[in-house]
């Protein structure tokens, strides 16, 4: 008997965490950051949706709830995205700083995109058999 999938086994899981970390770090690490609120609580808040929307989608236990919240992780990945680059151009932080973030993102939103298909696809499957 095969044990059940935890969250911990997703990929999407382990990018988002790591993407998560990175940005709190990052924050952490500029204190005219730190000092801007507005700015760094919606970062922070922004990159911990993109976790946090991955989990209550997959303990929802249903594929077609779990590729909603997928779509809400993947937006807020864009928010993420774009909220770090407006860092660099109020000085935060340097272009360069974000280069492991944004290869965290590049491979993030694409194994978004193709857990959100392969929901889809059983939900349709899973319609059809009935």
């Amino acid at each position: 008997m095969s044990r059940p999938l935890r969250i911990e086994d997703l990929v999407v899981w382990k990018l988002a965490c790591e993407f998560e970390a990175g940005v709190i770090a990052l924050l952490r690490a500029s204190p005219a950051a730190s000092r801007d609120f507005r700015f760094s609580s919606q970062l922070g808040d922004a990159a911990s949706s993109v976790a946090a929307n991955v989990a209550e989608g997959f303990y929802r236990y249903n594929a077609l709830e779990f590729a909603q919240f997928l779509r809400y992780a993947r937006a807020s990945l864009a928010e993420s995205e774009k909220r770090l680059e407006t860092g660099v151009r109020l000085g935060f932080w340097r272009d360069a700083d974000l280069t492991p973030w944004r290869a965290i993102a590049a491979r993030l939103g694409p194994a978004m995109r193709g857990l959100h298909n392969s929901l889809l696809a059983a939900a349709k499957r899973k319609k059809e058999a009935r």
